[in-house]
């Protein structure tokens, strides 16, 4: 008799780890999927826009702001693996202009957790005027709540 209660137990059992294998499969998936946007978001270059929808753009080695284009362009930026901003065209943000990729912390940017671009020293991207006008500079300074250092 013992060995039918024990039966049906253990196929309880299995049935609610079953269940749970399925519950984390789906979280599995879920993780998977915002795993591939963040990979493709970093491949692909991504704009950043100020609270007015300009975008960071380059002008020869200046950074500015200036209404934005499509992808692909000039406004087109990624992080690479040693933490630099990179531009379109493969060169780096070392300040308020664009540079060469090198090995300095001075462009080694971040993304921080009030959407600023920030770099050591607790400096920041930041645009000219609040709002920016279409073509406001770029410049690096300390790092505030001000919103014209916000990139969305």
């Amino acid at each position: 008799m013992k060995q039918l209660t024990f039966f049906p137990g253990i196929l309880l059992a299995i049935a609610a780890s079953a269940s749970a294998v399925d519950f984390n499969t789906d979280a599995l998936k879920a993780m998977q999927q915002e795993g591939h946007k963040m990979v493709a978001e970093a491949q692909d270059g991504r704009a950043f826009k100020t609270a007015n929808g300009l975008c960071l753009d380059v002008a020869g080695k200046a950074l500015m702001v200036r209404k934005c284009k499509s992808s692909g362009s000039s406004q087109t930026w990624h992080f690479d693996e040693q933490d630099r901003l990179v531009s379109s065209d493969g060169r780096c943000v070392a300040g308020p202009t664009l540079a060469s990729c090198g090995a300095g912390k001075n462009q080694q940017w971040r993304l921080d957790g009030q959407n600023r671009l920030a770099r050591a020293g607790n400096q920041c991207l930041q645009t000219q005027g609040n709002p920016p006008g279409n073509g406001a500079k770029v410049i690096v300074k300390d790092c505030s709540g001000a919103a014209n250092q916000v990139w969305r």
